[in-house]
């Protein structure tokens, strides 16, 4: 603050919160300002960590404060147009009482002068420059000088004043992002180091000072300030009092002089002759009072002012000014002016000779703002003065400027579209903030219907079009919501209402121009969540090409019409589908209400026993569920309840056309044909649609990555509870919908597949499969404490509880999986044909890496791929129960493992692979790591006649040499058959296994459990049971393979209805401590591999003997 006072404060930094008086003392100017400093730090200080540093905090009340309105170029400059209001610039309280209009604007990081071009869209924002300066009462005389004392001056008033700045903004710099760079930064300026002479000492017994120190004859308060002038360089300005030598008068062109009115008296006897003078006006094209004349002056006998000549090397910035248009020219008179760049190499003294030294760091211009300034006090008469005035007691270094310090903040962001700029190119960049006691949320914007609730918008569209390019939060509160909401090309928004009490309904139109209620397209990090979301014939939630989208915690309904389209429909990446319901509305389209509960006693009160759960709405046409469209990748879909539609709950893949264009777009499924009877037609899952020369029309719009499908209740849906949207017939060049990570867990699937399914053809009847999970071709499958029940409608269709085609890596452990289909009171010629039981999967592949050039390969496929070690197959510690067919069937290649699993088969259909196995049959296709192709040679060749003479030592010797290296130059060693090929283990242990077929009709079966290897099977510690009336099997157990363990297990079947227990096979065979019903045969086929004892056969207990080997 410039003034005549006698000390300044400069150092915020004590924690000072007020001065006390005290009675009887001495009250200086300094007590007094040091109060107004005190608070105004308070009150910035507390405005900053309230508003916000760095930003424009308008208040709600009058939201409209300094919004920028307008932006033109106009001769040569910016000029900006903004509201009247107030607004809390960087904790700094600014007031317009008037609208502003037409005000200058210039830039902070361009060369003055610079003016943006249009045909180059630049961008610039518009800054809010505050800083709090004194008033003069010779600036405003009528307000503040009292006439009654004769026109004298008292006291100054501190004033915020502001001007508008611009800033060129670079690619990817947001209205935000540019904050930390509009700090005004004082420690980046140049500094100023001052000091005093050094003393010199007198010799002798008593020195004293002879010279150096302050020798002036006053009290000052000097003031060193940057000086704004036209010439070269950067200049300073300096004053004994403080820069508060002021005054007012008339200047005269003609005479070049200034005669003096206000404050006449100090200037004739301040005892300066000569000065630098500046010229002030307040300049309404800028909004602030600046500096627009500075030259020498000379003090006349006369008392007046002399200036020098018209472009005389005296005069340092504009022209004499004219009179004002009321009052007198107000100026400020400083001791002198001198250019920065001669106090640069060394001290010198400051030219009024007085003991003080001045020396700055540098003489760049850019590191100096006009009006930076520093301050210091020297006292006279012996009282002591630092031999440090200025810079850092420390080091003795200079000290950068105390001030001006500048408050810079964002208002809004223009794009220069043209030479006049308004409405939608203008972005705001200002903050609007309720008060404390109006503060309930952390939105961007609020948004109420107008009946129920009340906020910044009507429609959440306008409110979506409002945000700012960085996104924002919108909260929609209570209320009903007729709109379609398209995010198109945004990121970082939220969008959240009040649960159900919030209610967005898709516009009702026609199939053809029907919309979703929210459509999210090429947009990413969008939530929605918590309310309640009403659509139909299109999706109420439709994601395309988007990513890390979140829905959570809605109530999704349909409406029952019919449509293609699930009530959500999403195609993208990293989607989080979370905590919502997803349900069919009642057919008089009103969302239930809830009511208040029955009493106790009453048959429906909650606190009764085993009350019944609420109705679900079942559709007839609306498909409800989600559908994850070809290429979704990293979708996890957790916790929610879907229910009551006609198609899957869960949708794995959509179709595009083979014929398409690369830019293609997919469908959700095969499109209507036209014909009106296809609504009404059964469900039929097949994809075989052709064109006229016979290729398919559709295929996979792209398999997907990384899917987790967790916690969620799938219940009442027409067809699967989880399933691919089509089969293929692949005997007719069809595709398969492909899952890479599919992980499916926690979850309850119950009372799907409820409408009828139309009859499967029989090109499709191995390629399709309904129930509770419908798979084509998955990689790393994990299908983990789920429960799968009572799926199936009354329909004798195949059901099964889980059915794929191919699987790599298989993982099945701890489900429940029972009652999926019908049993054995569907009359024979009435069960259809196709795949029907427990877990079907027709083909199991190892696990491999990915190669080199980054695609998954199956094990059979040229080995550039590693294997990971992990099992084909492993089912470990599941509950399934099959109405009707096999419980567990899967053919596999590689290490697999069925183990600690209950398996029962309640009913079998007597045709196909049911006459092999009726209830377990497992295959493995992988061979023993033991064989070499040299071995292998051997084997064949043992067989023929030559080989049969040989003895059996020469023999050995063949085999090991000819069964390790190759007969080749030079010699090498066979590698392993499984280098291109894989093991097959397979473990069948500790299951119990029932078939239970007590009120079956005649029928027969090879077998109850089939268990096949190319390579080991190791059954062990299993319990195998028929239960049969009229079924026959011929042996309970059929184990087959390269080599086979068959040990410690019981067979047990009614009394003669198998012919044998057990049946194993293999060329190393170990069969022994079992316990059966019947006998047990086991055969090796390699001589001399067979151990068969200490088994028991309950038929020998009444007829001894009857189990003789061989």
């Amino acid at each position: 603050m410039r003034g005549d006072f006698s000390a300044w404060n400069k150092d915020r930094a004590r924690n000072f919160r007020g001065t006390l008086h005290q009675q009887g003392r001495v009250l200086l100017d300094r007590d007094w300002n040091a109060q107004t400093e005190i608070l105004n730090e308070w009150q910035e200080t507390a405005g900053r960590d309230a508003f916000g540093a760095g930003v424009a905090a308008v208040p709600a009340e009058v939201p409209q404060s300094f919004r920028i309105v307008e932006a033109k170029i106009d001769a040569g400059t910016v000029r900006l147009s903004a509201g009247k209001g107030r607004v809390w610039a960087d904790g700094l309280l600014v007031e317009a009482a008037r609208d502003i209009s037409n005000r200058v604007a210039t830039y902070l990081n361009l060369p003055s002068g610079t003016v943006p071009v249009p045909a180059d869209t630049p961008r610039d924002t518009v800054i809010l420059e505050t800083w709090l300066e004194e008033l003069s009462p010779f600036q405003n005389p009528g307000l503040l000088i009292e006439p009654a004392l004769g026109g004298v001056d008292t006291t100054e008033r501190v004033q915020t004043a502001y001007r508008f700045r611009l800033f060129r903004m670079g690619e990817g710099e947001t209205c935000g992002s540019i904050i930390p760079g509009l700090k005004d930064d004082s420690s980046a300026k140049g500094k100023l180091r001052v000091r005093l002479n050094p003393n010199a000492m007198s010799d002798g017994d008593c020195p004293v000072v002879e010279s150096g120190g302050y020798t002036g004859f006053e009290h000052r308060l000097y003031r060193i300030e940057i000086a704004e002038t036209a010439k070269t360089g950067s200049w300073f300005k300096w004053s004994q009092f403080n820069g508060g030598l002021v005054g007012t008068g008339d200047f005269d062109a003609v005479s070049r002089k200034v005669s003096l009115h206000g404050n006449k008296n100090a200037i004739v006897h301040s005892g300066l002759g000569e000065f630098y003078l500046e010229a002030l006006e307040l300049d309404e094209k800028f909004g602030y009072w600046r500096v627009i004349y500075g030259a020498k002056a000379t003090l006349g006998p006369d008392h007046t002012l002399s200036l020098p000549p018209s472009g005389d090397p005296g005069e340092f910035l504009g022209a004499l000014p004219p009179a004002p248009v009321s009052g007198k020219r107000f100026f400020r008179l400083w001791n002198g002016i001198e250019p920065i760049g001669s106090f640069v190499a060394a001290e010198r003294d400051l030219p009024d000779l007085v003991g003080i030294k001045l020396q700055f760091d540098t003489g760049a211009a850019e590191k100096y703002t006009p009006a930076d300034f520093w301050t210091f006090e020297v006292r006279a008469g012996g009282v002591g003065n630092p031999m440090l005035l200025v810079g850092d007691p420390a080091s003795s270094a200079g000290a950068p400027p105390q001030g001006i310090f500048y408050h810079r903040v964002p208002l809004a962001e223009i794009t220069w579209v043209g030479t006049v700029v308004s409405g939608g190119d203008i972005e705001d960049c200002r903050r609007v903030f309720q008060p404390l006691t109006k503060i309930k949320t952390c939105c961007t914007y609020r948004v109420g219907d107008g009946i129920h609730s009340h906020g910044d918008f009507t429609k959440i569209q306008d409110a979506v079009n409002a945000l700012p390019r960085e996104g924002g939060e919108i909260c929609v509160l209570p209320g009903s919501y007729s709109e379609n909401v398209h995010i198109h090309e945004r990121t970082n928004i939220v969008i959240h209402g009040c649960g159900t009490h919030t209610r967005v309904g898709a516009v009702a139109a026609d199939a053809g121009a029907a919309r979703p209620a929210f459509l999210l397209t090429h947009s990413a990090a969008i939530e929605i969540r918590d309310m309640a979301i009403e659509a139909g014939p299109r999706s109420a939630m439709h994601i395309e090409n988007s990513c890390h989208v979140t829905v959570r915690r809605c109530l999704v309904q349909m409406r029952d019409v019919y449509s293609l389209w699930q009530a959500v429909y999403s195609r993208g990446d990293d989607i989080l589908l979370e905590e919502n319901t997803i349900e069919i509305l009642p057919a008089d389209g009103r969302p239930p209400e809830a009511t208040v509960p029955p009493r106790p006693g009453d048959a429906l009160a909650p606190a009764g026993v085993n009350t019944p759960p609420h109705p679900v709405v079942l559709a007839g046409a609306a498909r409800g569920g989600i559908q994850l469209a070809g290429g979704s990748d990293r979708v996890r879909i957790l916790n929610n309840l879907i229910q009551g539609g006609t198609w899957n709950g869960i949708t794995l893949g959509s179709l595009e056309k083979e014929e398409a264009e690369p830019e293609r777009e997919d469908t959700p499924d095969i499109p209507e044909t036209g014909d009106h009877c296809e609504k009404c037609k059964p469900t039929d899952l097949t994809g075989d649609t052709r064109s006229a020369d016979g290729k398919p029309r559709f295929v996979s719009a792209g398999d997907l990555y990384d899917i987790e499908i967790s916690g969620n209740r799938i219940a009442d849906m027409g067809i699967n509870g989880i399933g691919v949207v089509r089969f293929f017939d692949l005997m007719k060049d069809g595709d398969m919908i492909g899952v890479h990570g599919l992980h499916i867990c926690d979850n309850v699937i119950t009372r799907c597949m409820r409408l009828e399914a139309a009859k499967i053809g029989k090109a499709m009847e191995r390629l399709l499969g309904y129930g509770g999970i419908s798979l084509a071709k998955v990689r790393d499958l994990r299908i983990l404490r789920n429960e799968i029940f009572g799926n199936g409608n009354s329909q004798p269709v195949p059901i099964c509880g889980v059915y794929a085609l191919f699987v790599q890596g298989l993982q099945i452990d701890d489900n429940r999986i029972f009652d999926n289909g019908h049993g054995s009171d569907v009359p024979g010629d009435l069960v259809t044909g196709g795949v029907r039981g427990g877990v079907h999967v027709w083909m199991v592949l190892p696990m491999v890496e990915k190669s080199a050039h980054g695609k998954y390969e199956s094990s059979f496929i040229h080995r550039k791929s590693v294997r990971n070690g992990l099992s084909s197959c492993v089912m470990r510690d599941n509950f399934i129960v099959a109405p009707l067919g096999r419980a567990v069937t899967f053919f596999a290649l590689g290490p697999s493992v069925v183990a600690r699993n209950r398996l029962v088969t309640q009913g079998t259909t007597g045709k196909g692979l049911d006459l092999l196995a009726a209830t377990v049959l497992v295959a493995n296709l992988g061979i023993s790591n033991e064989w070499t192709l040299g071995l292998f040679l051997m084997l064949v060749l043992s067989i023929k006649p030559k080989l049969t003479t040989v003895d059996s030592s020469t023999y050995c010797t063949l085999a090991k040499m000819y069964g390790t290296i190759k007969s080749e130059k030079p010699p090498a060693l066979w590698p392993p058959l499984i280098r291109n090929w894989s093991t097959g283990k397979l473990l069948f242990t500790e299951n119990q296994v029932t078939l239970d077929v007590i009120d079956e009709p005649t029928k027969v079966a090879l077998s109850s459990v089939m268990a096949l290897s190319l390579d080991d099977v190791g059954m062990v510690d299993n319990q195998c049971e028929v239960s049969s009336t009229n079924f026959f099997v011929a042996s309970n157990a059929f184990v087959g393979g390269g080599s086979v363990r068959v040990v410690d297990n019981r067979f047990s079947e009614t009394w003669m209805r198998a012919f044998r227990s057990a049946v194993t096979v293999a060329g190393m065979n170990t069969t022994t401590d079992n316990q059966s019903t019947h006998c047990i045969k086991a055969k090796a086929l390699l001589p001399g591999m067979l151990i068969f004892k200490d088994n028991l056969a309950m038929v020998e207990a009444f007829c001894p003997g009857q189990c003789k080997q061989g």
